[in-house]
């Protein structure tokens, strides 16, 4: 028998059955009489014919690899994932039969795994778009994350779950979200104008370092020789304290993950092309993601990633004339477990913040004692 490994287009003909085929390899027939086998990465699959052949050509030799051993049988190994087609010619060096050969992932080992680690479980393993795909119903959702884990061991990032769970179990989450913010500030200007008959004037300025409008306003003023003088002190002291509470309930499956959002969303553009500007939008604000999964003794496994964050316009950017303002985000993530009606509380999203303004006279304002005539200051914490 002669063997032959090129690259040649396939074409589906009738062909003659094959005679069989190990469990190592998966066989399927369409209603157009081509055959399709399924063998497994870095395994191999025997196969015996019911005529003797001359030739047999394997169109991609890098994804499968062939060995004759007689005239009427052979054996393939899957070399690499994909797909590739395999020609036979018969004595007469007509072609006889075109198998198309599919190198897949080793489901029957995963099944026999599967049936190990979870009995009494209805899951079917099958390669399915380069991956695998599992499907059937399982008693719980835990079973079927459990299940998706073991095949991630034969094909990582490459499997698709369709599993259904029978008794299909909600978890409601019911969330408080306490937001303190506490400031205090303090504000003290002088304002003082002079000015003679003569025509000399001299002013400090009016208002606030702040801008805001002060609360205490005391005036005094006079005539000193040819001099008259207006002072006005202006004084300004606030405190206060907000408490925003959110009290969402949230309703998720075992396994889903649910979320709020208590802010807004605000505009930023991106360059699309040389002119052009795409308008997108960024989410900001209290948002809380939480995934529930039940456990198979009734517990809860619950992950937790809350997230607080505001805008920051000092530190933003200028994109073709718009203002983009940056985020200031705090966030954290946790996984816990609880029991049915058990709670927990997360804290330590703290932020402070400092400023001191002072508006002064250069010179004048570092004459001790009445330097403070000549300047407004301004301190303010958050």
């Amino acid at each position: 028998m002669k063997q032959l490994l090129a690259l040649t287009a396939s074409a589906l003909l009738a062909s003659t059955v094959l005679a069989g085929a190990p469990a190592t390899a998966q066989v399927a027939e369409d209603q157009g009489g081509a055959h399709t086998i399924v063998v497994p990465k870095d395994k191999s699959a025997a196969f015996r014919l019911d005529y003797p052949a001359s030739e047999i050509v394997v169109a991609q030799p890098e994804t499968l690899s062939l060995v004759a051993t007689t005239d009427r049988s052979f054996y393939v190994r899957g070399k690499a994932l994909g797909v590739t087609n395999i020609l036979i010619y018969d004595a007469e060096h007509r072609l006889a039969q075109v198998v198309d050969v599919r190198v897949g992932y080793d489901v029957d080992s995963l099944q026999a795994d599967l049936a190990t680690a979870l009995p009494g479980e209805k899951i079917t393993a099958a390669n399915f778009a380069g991956g695998i795909l599992l499907t059937g119903e399982v008693s719980t959702s835990n079973v079927a994350l459990r299940a998706e884990s073991i095949a991630e061991h034969y094909a990582p990032k490459q499997v698709e779950s369709e599993l259904s769970v029978r008794a299909a179990q909600q978890v409601q989450v019911d969330v408080r979200i306490l937001e303190v913010s506490h400031s205090a500030e303090k504000d003290l200007g002088l304002d003082l104008n002079v000015s003679t008959i003569g025509g000399f004037h001299f002013s400090t300025g009016t208002g606030l370092a702040s801008g805001l409008t002060p609360r205490g306003v005391l005036g005094f003023g006079g005539t000193v020789g040819h001099f008259t003088i207006d002072a006005t002190l202006n004084a300004l002291e606030s405190k206060g304290a907000i408490r925003t509470l959110a009290r969402p309930n949230l309703l998720a499956m075992s396994g889903q993950e649910a979320s709020f959002l208590a802010g807004g969303e605000f505009p930023y553009p991106i360059p699309n092309g040389q002119n052009g500007v795409t308008i997108d939008f960024r989410q900001f604000g209290v948002k809380l993601n939480v995934t529930p999964v039940v456990e198979d003794n009734g517990q809860i496994q619950l992950k937790v990633a809350p997230e607080v964050s505001q805008l920051d316009p000092q530190d933003g950017v200028s994109i073709q004339g718009f203002q983009v303002p940056a985020l200031t985000i705090r966030r954290a993530s946790t996984m816990v477990e609880l029991r049915d009606g058990e709670s927990f509380a997360i804290a330590g999203l703290f932020q402070r913040g400092y400023s001191n303004t002072i508006n002064q006279i250069p010179w004048a304002s570092d004459v001790p004692v009445l330097g403070a005539l000549f300047r407004s200051a301004d301190w303010k914490r958050n």
